[in-house]
């Protein structure tokens, strides 16, 4: 009964915390694992020009999810977190703003692919990419509103549902060698299961919504959401940077080298990113209760995320040469390199990572904003350079000076607000 209570229930505030990271581990566990593995067959089946062309795709896809998104989801589990009567109002409001943005991004996208010079596959496979950007998104509200109540155990059910749908997608595809276009609608089939499943949670277990639109509500949210709309485009353009400008400087097939090794590094930053989903509606509701116990909970918890992901970093970065040849192939040799400087890239990340969140819950969301824009101006501006000279290599080391950047930026910020408010 005791464990029972302890994994339901929110008693203190590290409990609490604890507790919602073991559901987000179990959840991206059950979700991010089989994934990991169907990456890998889907690497070595495509091949590495394939390869680069698909996460090409997706990596503009993943700028479209910015404006679908427009920062209501972190909007929403900033504010639902500091009062659960609002799941509502939230919830029918911002779904029905959700969709309008999503038709608004899917029209577009296909204007877009209608009049541009590239093939008729390509344009194809955006307008796939979208279809399932939009539908993730909505996913992806959805589980917002799960993390705001803190209620991570139906995130857990949607993402298996996820990760089970596109496994059986995946496997099926495959087996009967039927292509990137079909892969792409596997994803999708994948996306909608799991959308279904998160809405019917939601209703059932959180709150009845409908569709509402409250004009006075929308306007003040889209005011309050916007730089976290701006942050997420920054954001995204800087993760998604190196893989644009790689396909247009070097090639589908570096594209494709460089995003292997990538795929890898998420491992890391998706198990390390489930700490911060977990930390991010206690810390919004401390910081209104007690800036002093704010950020001895920062202090608290930095130090153990960088030492935890400093640890899993020397692990991968000692035994890189073993796991490339046994998941990729020896094809895949010369991406080794370039997973080792993203290694160094991905522990500077977390450094900040925890500071940059503080900022948000603190409203200073854009001098998090600023940093991530002088970072992204160089990290777009040396990888002209570097990309052109190094291919992949050059783009995993722009990385690392770009991060470097962004983290001291940050930091400095953190700083002076802490100094001023503990002054007080």
């Amino acid at each position: 009964m005791k464990i029972k209570l302890w994994l339901f229930n929110n008693l203190t505030t590290k409990q609490t915390v604890v507790k919602n990271t073991f559901w987000l581990m179990l959840a991206e566990g059950m979700s991010k694992i089989p994934g990991f593995f169907l990456n890998i067959w889907i690497i070595r089946y495509l091949g590495a020009k394939d390869f680069g062309k698909i996460s090409f795709i997706f990596a503009l896809g993943a700028l479209l999810a910015i404006f679908t998104d427009f920062g209501l989801s972190t909007l929403a589990i900033r504010e639902i977190a500091g009062s659960r009567s609002l799941v509502k109002k939230y919830l029918d409001n911002l779904l029905a703003l959700k969709l309008l943005l999503g038709l608004i991004s899917l029209v577009f996208i296909f204007l877009l692919a209608l009049f541009t010079g590239q093939s008729l596959e390509f344009r194809r496979l955006v307008l796939l990419a979208a279809i399932f950007v939009i539908v993730s998104s909505l996913t992806t509200f959805f589980q917002s509103i799960f993390q705001a109540c803190e209620k991570m155990e139906y995130l857990l059910v949607s993402k298996m549902i996820y990760s089970i749908g596109l496994m059986a997608m995946v496997y099926y595809v495959i087996r009967q060698k039927l292509g990137v276009e079909m892969l792409m609608k596997g994803y999708i089939v994948a996306a909608i299961v799991s959308l279904s499943a998160a809405a019917i949670l939601v209703r059932r277990k959180l709150a009845k919504f409908w569709l509402e639109i409250d004009f006075v509500f929308i306007k003040k949210t889209l005011i309050e959401a916007w730089p976290f709309a701006l942050i997420g485009l920054t954001g995204a353009v800087y993760m998604q940077m190196n893989t644009i400008q790689l396909r247009f400087l070097a090639g589908e097939a570096e594209t494709g080298l460089y995003n292997t090794a990538y795929q890898l590094v998420m491992v890391i930053i998706v198990l390390a990113g489930l700490f911060f989903s977990a930390l991010f509606p206690t810390l919004s509701k401390v910081q209104g209760k007690s800036k002093a116990n704010f950020y001895k909970l920062i202090d608290f918890f930095s130090k153990r995320v960088v030492l935890g992901v400093f640890g899993a970093c020397l692990v991968l970065l000692i035994f890189s040469q073993k796991l490339f040849f046994s998941f990729y192939g020896p094809d895949y040799m010369r991406s080794i390199n370039m997973f080792r400087l993203l290694l160094i890239s991905v522990l500077i990340l977390f450094v900040n990572t925890i500071y940059s969140q503080a900022l948000q819950i603190m409203k200073a969301q854009k001098a998090y904003l600023q940093a991530v824009l002088w970072g992204s101006g160089l990290h777009f501006l040396l990888n002209f350079f570097l990309i052109t000279w190094w291919g992949g290599l050059g783009a995993s080391f722009t990385a690392i000076l770009s991060s470097s950047l962004i983290t001291i930026l940050i930091i400095t910020k953190f700083r002076k607000l802490k100094q001023r408010d503990l002054a007080k």
